[in-house]
């Protein structure tokens, strides 16, 4: 057990980019730079803009654990809120970085530290994997990217990792929750999908269901955020404009038109648009799916005009599109976290 630390700028800087899409920009003036040295430079970036703006902000104590899984090391980054330290049976959220990016890019990015400290819940942040340790992904389904490509094992990693969190933190086995943006979105779903009972929830930002729907049979709650302009995966589906990986993408619609049929929720959704509190050229529609039970079982954040962004973080329009600062992903993801509980498997 060791804590992380600081990398140099240039490295620390690439690790924060985000995307299943491994997203290059097209507007960096790189016209003068070598072919050969073109790619790095747009990852780099991309990557300091897209989560370093955020680094200067605090530097939460992560400790990072290993852990061996299909013959690889695999790394993760927990975090420990100071008035969870003498506390049982916490609730735990497992962020999962986007493609491109570290789990402690993960934590700069989403700021989810701060709210675990406010709200009082254990975070951890896993490290995908890749050619270049600081430019990892995950193999979400239907995402070509290398961790699929080398049929990396990411389920078995996430289950072994909560196994080690309740037993060396005393996770809560029944509060686990998922998050995560565009590939380590579709990560989460694909976890939702072939391990429900493990999963009390899910949150996912500019990423959609791209493992087989088919493997999607047992109910889990989830919550999505995504923004209209989105230009890495699409909200109507289909091929990034600024994706270079070719894949098309399910869109947001049929993703969660997938999670109410399964959650058995009413396909009629509540519909509200939210204030205009900030006044910065974003709109968020609220699409609320649920029973008479729960009615927001499966609720969509619709950010008309918003980009591939972290709600109420990130402000990297140039490169992610729009981002609104109309609602804040970590305050709402809690506030859907913080009551559910996984419920207890039938008797056979």
């Amino acid at each position: 057990m060791r804590k992380s630390t600081p990398s140099s700028v240039a490295w620390r800087a690439l690790e924060d980019k985000s995307g299943c899409t491994e997203e290059a920009s097209r507007n960096m003036p790189v016209s003068t730079i070598p072919l050969f040295h073109r790619p790095l430079l747009v990852f780099f970036a991309l990557t300091l803009f897209h989560g370093s703006v955020f680094g200067a902000e605090r530097e939460a104590v992560l400790v990072q654990h290993e852990l061996t899984i299909q013959g690889r090391t695999r790394t993760f980054h927990v975090h420990v809120p100071a008035n969870l330290r003498d506390r049982k049976a916490s609730p735990l959220v497992i962020a999962l970085h986007g493609g491109g990016s570290t789990g402690a890019g993960m934590e700069r990015f989403s700021g989810l530290s701060e709210t675990a400290d406010q709200a009082g819940f254990l975070v951890v942040y896993p490290d995908g994997t890749g050619r270049r340790k600081r430019l990892l992904t995950w193999n979400s389904g239907g995402c070509n990217v290398y961790a699929q490509q080398n049929g990396v094992d990411d389920v078995g990693f996430i289950g072994a990792l909560i196994d080690f969190m309740v037993k060396q933190y005393q996770a809560d086995p029944a509060r686990v929750y998922l998050t995560g943006i565009s590939n380590g979105a579709m990560m989460a779903y694909r976890l939702a999908a072939v391990m429900p009972g493990r999963i009390a929830a899910i949150a996912t930002v500019s990423g959609t269901l791209t493992a087989d729907v088919a493997a999607v049979r047992t109910p889990v709650p989830v919550l999505h955020f995504h923004g209209t302009e989105d230009q890495y995966v699409p909200f109507e589906g289909g091929h990034g404009t600024r994706s270079i990986t070719g894949d098309a993408y399910p869109s947001v619609s049929n993703t969660i038109a997938a999670w109410v049929r399964i959650d058995k929720a009413s396909p009629e959704p509540v519909v509200e648009t939210l204030p205009d509190r900030t006044h910065d050229g974003t709109q968020v529609i609220r699409y609320a799916y649920g029973t008479k039970q729960d009615p927001r079982l499966v609720v969509l954040y619709k950010i008309v005009s918003g980009g591939h962004n972290w709600p109420g973080r990130s402000r990297v329009e140039r490169i992610l599109g729009k981002a609104t600062t109309q609602i804040s992903a970590n305050e709402l993801m809690w506030e859907f976290f913080r009551d559910r509980v996984k419920p207890e498997p039938t008797p056979p």
